[in-house]
């Protein structure tokens, strides 16, 4: 696809979540490869918390197919030669519960015995890295071996959403020194051990941001990614607190694809929010936009859920907007090139759904929260929100996409949509369950490594059972 104006950002990105169970096999790298280029993106990360096969760790990445050394080399190889950079992604603070559920990494956590999630209650297993020197020591091994794998001069080292900080072995400190002082010490080695190996690092910008006083302390060569997901995530006052901090040119903004913890895409609101981050962006200064594609929960969307958000980011990338038809022309031919048109617009119209119908929370769908939802979750929470003259439009506009030629992710998404939208109605199920989760599976397998399938099936199979 070509674009018929200067890019407005000098970075245009995609960071794909590798962690939550799915990891895409090679083939499907490639394939996503060669759609960003065509789509003119020009960087490239692999979200990992657990998922590259370091040698010294198998217990942790044994059953998650991970990335081997040898794989991202390939892919590292294939990129460039399409001008795109892959940027090693390497969460190093929060977000580490894989390591630390195991006893051999307990000792690294800030909570060795569990949590209290400020959303989902009590959590078994720690999540942070205690913030003192064995922990920094701990990640630079990690980077010592996978750095040397690619060619990227950069790295994202995450830091975001250390959920439990203060509340367990550092709550000393915290309390004498305020838990946001804390976070800077402990990201300010990880920054050190960054430069050490030759990288500039970056990090998410979430929690520098409860305190704007302190963004002016952070190193002048790092990298601060700003990041949110809704239609009205606060891009204009967290690029100006970067850009009077002196990160013009240098900082990022990333906004959210929507498809996680949906079944079809929460394209208007990702519309929306991508449109936003690209405006504030470039009227800050912003050197780059990232688009991120999570998959939290479970990974259970759809493959193809990606491609809208995929081609609006990049039209964003250069300053516009796609009408409804040129977004769905556009998916046609960047990726269903060898089937007959039609796909694109399902697409569209399926990433249209949710917004038919209230987010329980934000970033949720309605119908993916109705899928998980225990009974009484579904009768408090969830049904509340809406009533039945809402549900029978959101199911006549699913009725209006299913033909005959689609894509098979399309209408699986449409059959998890209606499980879930049969739920809300009372009403019997009309799909068999063995085979939904039979099609679930070889549909992932179309895309995805065998790693963390289990696990999401698993999810699935403990709320069909619920029904």
């Amino acid at each position: 696809m070509t674009f018929h104006s200067t890019p407005l950002f000098e970075r245009r990105g995609l960071m794909l979540d590798i962690s939550r169970n799915r990891v895409p096999t090679m083939s499907t790298l490639y394939h996503l490869v060669d759609a960003l280029a065509t789509l003119q993106y020009n960087e490239l990360q692999l979200y990992t918390e657990h998922t590259f096969a370091y040698t010294e760790h198998e217990t942790v990445w044994r059953n998650a197919s991970p990335m081997t050394g040898a794989e991202i080399r390939a892919l590292d190889i294939y990129c460039s030669e399409r001008g795109i950079e892959l940027v090693p992604n390497q969460n190093s603070f929060g977000h580490m519960e894989r390591w630390l559920r195991h006893e051999a990494y307990k000792p690294l956590a800030e909570c060795p015995d569990g949590f209290e999630h400020p959303w989902s209650g009590w959590r078994e297993f720690g999540s942070t890295l205690y913030p003192d020197s064995n922990s920094a020591k701990f990640m630079d091994t990690l980077y010592q071996e996978l750095l040397p794998h690619f060619t990227s001069q950069q790295l994202h080292i995450g830091g975001d959403e250390p959920w439990e900080l203060g509340k367990g072995r550092s709550a000393p400190r915290v309390q004498s020194e305020g838990k946001h002082r804390v976070y800077l010490e402990f990201m300010n080695q990880l920054f050190a051990l960054t430069n050490k190996h030759g990288k500039t690092p970056q990090f998410w910008a979430d929690i520098i941001m409860e305190r704007p006083d302190l963004v002016p302390e952070l190193p002048k060569n790092v990298i601060p990614v700003i990041w949110g997901y809704e239609a009205d995530s606060p891009f204009e006052k967290q690029c100006q607190t970067v850009l009077e901090a002196g990160f013009r040119d240098q900082f990022y903004v990333a906004p959210g694809a929507g498809n996680w913890n949906s079944f079809s895409g929460r394209l208007d609101v990702a519309e929306a929010n991508i449109q936003l981050a690209a405006e504030q962006g470039r009227a800050h200064g912003a050197r780059g936009l990232l688009l991120t594609a999570w998959g939290d929960n479970g990974h259970h969307q759809p493959w193809v859920t990606l491609y809208p958000s995929l081609v609006v980011a990049a039209a964003a990338c250069h300053g516009q907007a796609l009408s409804e038809a040129e977004l769905a022309a556009t998916i046609d031919r960047v990726f269903f090139a060898k089937q007959t048109s039609g796909n694109g617009a399902a697409l569209c119209a399926l990433g249209r759904i949710d917004g038919m119908l209230p987010q329980p929370a934000p970033p949720n769908s309605m119908l993916h929260s109705a899928f998980f939802a225990s009974h009484n979750e579904l009768a408090n929470a969830i049904l509340p929100l809406t009533n039945e003259e809402e549900l029978q439009i959101c199911s006549h506009a699913m009725n209006a996409i299913s033909s005959n030629g689609l894509a098979p992710e399309i209408e699986l998404a449409l059959r998890l949509n209606r499980t879930s939208l049969e739920r809300c109605l009372r009403s019997a199920l009309s799909e068999d369950q063995a085979t939904l989760m039979e099609d679930f599976a070889s549909e992932w397998r179309r895309h995805s490594r065998e790693g963390g399938l289990a696990e999401s099936l698993a999810q699935m199979k403990h709320a069909l059972a619920g029904h």
